[in-house]
């Protein structure tokens, strides 16, 4: 009897020995998703393998969205890049719930020298007194004036079609002078992002159409990094960055 209970007690100890053993083994935490290190996870919560605590699996969890942020197809903002997730912007302002595109082109205002003035648009004697604060409403009356009058409004049209995973067309827009002015107060932090992100940034030296015009001839324009407001000849080329409400 007492040969039996040392073979049990022995084959006890060999046992413990071993699982000891596999609960150091590092390569156990990489099949099991822990491949990260807390470096890698920085600003984020962590869960760490039973395994190894050096190994943890970073844990992207849904945050309240501030200026900088990453905003994914979901409208759920992560202070960095997510695999399997798609950017689709940078939040510039939460007040208002505002997102700059990833990407940007040069088109004109109004395609040609036409020089219409916008019956339904609010001209602006000044960019800066807040006046046509919503570029989405803008943008609409752009787009539905050209198609009834046959006129091409390349910036308003591009951001009008503009879509992304999880947006469709209609969804962005051409913002307007007040919305340039809530970038340029975010301008750094934005490119800081883009510059994670890798992503052409906003230039520090060009200017942005808006979705306001001053008369038929000339639209007005903004350079986030100074907050200049200029207006621009609405024939010739400037650059167009959509903006959307998440």
């Amino acid at each position: 009897m007492n040969k039996i209970i040392l073979t049990l007690l022995l084959t006890t100890v060999f046992a413990l020995s071993a699982n000891a053993q596999n609960c150091v083994n590092s390569s156990r935490c990489d099949e099991l998703g822990y491949t990260k290190t807390t470096t890698d996870c920085a600003g984020l919560d962590t869960l760490v393998c039973p395994f190894d605590e050096n190994k943890v699996f970073c844990v992207f969890s849904e945050k309240s969205c501030e200026v900088g942020d990453i905003l994914y197809e979901n409208k759920k903002c992560y202070v960095k890049a997510i695999d399997g997730k798609t950017a689709i912007g940078v939040v510039f302002n939460t007040a208002k719930r505002l997102a700059i595109a990833m990407e940007q082109i040069g088109p004109s205002w109004e395609q040609g020298r036409r020089y219409v003035d916008i019956p339904t648009l609010e001209n602006c004697s000044s960019a800066t007194t807040g006046c046509a604060p919503s570029g989405k409403t803008n943008t609409a009356k752009i787009i539905a004036y050209g198609k009834e009058n046959a006129i091409q409004y390349p910036a308003a049209e591009y951001c009008g079609s503009y879509s992304t995973a999880g947006t469709s067309e209609g969804d962005w827009f051409l913002p307007s002078p007040a919305e340039l002015l809530l970038l340029s107060a975010s301008y750094n932090t934005v490119n800081e992002t883009f510059a994670i992100l890798k992503i052409q940034n906003i230039s520090p030296g060009g200017y942005y159409w808006s979705s306001s015009e001053l008369n038929g001839s000339t639209a007005f324009a903004l350079n986030p990094s100074s907050g200049a407001v200029t207006e621009g000849t609405k024939h010739l080329n400037s650059i167009v960055r959509c903006v959307l409400e998440y």
